[in-house]
């Protein structure tokens, strides 16, 4: 980041006014971007927890650092933004390609100088190395599941794009499919749900010039149809299909933990409305919460709103959560107006991941969103031949 920064100023320092020429839209996302930092930054005045304020606004110099650097990247990024985006798919693919042969490397012992394959962990023998985090090792399964679907949806594109040789495109389609697959391994109920949604979306939408909406659509609902069963064999899904059905026949009437967190957020948004509890408190106000209710495990957990939205209004009160919608309306605006396809599937997947998971908490969630919130919007879809 550093020095991607020193070469976009060594670009542009002869001339800052012609930063001006970059689209309106554009610089309207950048100065939400900017605003909505600042004044979480703000918070930092009436946190206790100051350390952890500073830590997380630190964590956070994303939102300003790539917007600052893509509201005006360059001509050679902006014509080169297919390239850039076929490359973070591959990049993805092959740490997909790791975490399966990390996941297989676990799998095999040796006893007794017999090979033995055992995808289970010995200690929780429940569980597989191919499933959610143990899959994933190092990056939770949540935010895996975004590159994947987003990387997928790049990797559709391509199958479009007249202009590579079909066996080209037919490697591409491959290699989406592959990924789509993928979600199935990673167990992410936000990843699974977001697929489902926006699979029927991008295709209605890309097949529409071609006559071709009402079959595609039937056959997608075909599609789905049939992966219903399959996705309710998934462990994490079956687990949880199993809990509800085992709490109807009981008669148990515990909350799930995500409806107590929310409950607990909204507790604390009433008393915080306007300014929010401060940068830093957020997760010390929740403790107390649970806390309150009895809840000792989340309390060991510590655990964030689990959803952005929530997360945003419980840290910013009213003020930062319409800031923070701004920047969404304005890139669903830049989404429609440009006719971006592929843009506004990114933001809707977003949207959905926001409602199940803070996703602007890690690194990982507030760098993918604010490179690609400005980076696709200079992404130019191929023409699809229509004869």
């Amino acid at each position: 980041m550093m020095v991607w920064g020193v070469f976009w100023i060594l670009e542009n320092y002869p001339d800052f006014n012609r930063l001006r020429n970059s689209p309106k839209v554009i610089r309207l996302i950048f100065c939400a971007f900017i605003s909505y930092y600042i004044f979480q930054v703000l918070g930092l005045f009436y946190s206790e927890d100051l350390k952890m304020g500073l830590s997380n606004s630190f964590g956070r110099l994303s939102l300003v650092l790539f917007p600052l650097l893509l509201f005006y990247p360059g001509e050679m990024i902006k014509n080169k933004v297919m390239t850039l985006l076929r490359v973070f798919t591959l990049s993805t693919a092959a740490y997909l390609v790791l975490c399966l042969g990390y996941a297989t490397y676990r799998s095999i012992e040796i006893v007794n100088g017999i090979w033995i394959f055992n995808p289970h962990p010995p200690e929780y023998a429940y569980l597989s190395y191919y499933y959610g985090s143990d899959l994933t090792v190092f990056q939770h399964p949540s935010y895996f599941a975004m590159y994947v679907i987003l990387s997928a949806f790049i990797a559709f594109e391509a199958w479009f794009d007249n202009s590579l040789k079909i066996q080209m495109r037919a490697l591409w389609l491959l290699l989406a499919l592959i990924l789509l697959i993928s979600l199935f391994f990673l167990s992410s109920r936000a990843g699974l749900l977001a697929a489902i949604i926006l699979i029927p979306v991008y295709f209605f939408q890309k097949l529409k010039k071609l006559n071709k909406s009402k079959l595609v659509f039937i056959g997608i609902l075909v599609l789905l149809f049939i992966s219903i069963p399959l996705l309710l064999k998934n462990q994490r899904v079956q687990y949880l299909y199993d809990e509800i059905l085992q709490k109807e026949s009981i008669g148990e009437n515990k909350e799930e933990p995500r409806v107590i967190i929310w409950k607990s957020a909204s507790k604390l948004i009433l008393g915080n409305f306007v300014l929010g509890v401060g940068i830093g408190d957020v997760r010390d106000e929740l403790v107390k919460e649970y806390i309150s209710r009895g809840e000792t495990e989340m309390v060991e957990l510590k655990l964030n709103a689990h959803n952005q939205f929530v997360e945003v209004f419980l840290e910013n009160g009213v003020i930062g959560f319409f800031l923070f919608l701004i920047i969404i309306g304005l890139m669903v605006y830049a989404a429609i107006t440009g006719k971006n396809l592929l843009y506004g599937v990114f933001i809707l997947m977003m949207i959905i991941f926001f409602i199940f998971e803070s996703i602007l908490y890690r690194f990982a969630g507030v760098s993918f969103f604010s490179i690609f919130s400005l980076l696709l919007f200079y992404y130019k879809p191929a023409m699809i031949n229509t004869e």
